[in-house]
């Protein structure tokens, strides 16, 4: 998958903890992206199982969507955490945990939640 489907997946995480259905209209305005694009976006991510996008319903999460994006959401949290820690302001720890979080890979992962977490996210 790729970082911008990965965003996509976040944003419908993040409305999801509101609702159980989220709109496009939250997630265009949330990327401050188009709904055209947001639609291209549902479809790759239905095609993928990861959500359930009916032609003009509101968007859910898969099971198997909902784990993806918890993970991305613990890589994003987990960064920020570590780059605060390196005194980096929290502004840009955000802006570069979204980066960030699209290439760690599940071993460092691991090392970061043990780190930071314990071991859980």
């Amino acid at each position: 998958m790729n970082a911008a489907s990965e965003d996509y997946l976040k944003a419908v995480y993040h409305f999801s903890q509101k609702s159980e259905f989220v709109r496009s209209a939250d997630i265009a305005a949330f990327l401050g992206v188009t709904k055209p694009s947001v639609h291209h976006a549902m479809e790759v991510l239905q095609e993928a199982g990861l959500v359930i996008k009916p032609l003009y319903g509101e968007i859910s999460l898969t099971e198997e969507g909902h784990r993806f994006a918890e993970v991305v959401v613990c890589k994003h949290n987990l960064l920020k955490k570590l780059l605060i820690s390196l005194q980096v302001d929290e502004e840009t720890a955000e802006q570069d945990a979204c980066r960030m979080e699209h290439i760690v890979s599940d071993e460092t992962l691991s090392h970061l939640l043990y780190h930071f977490r314990g071991g859980q996210c």
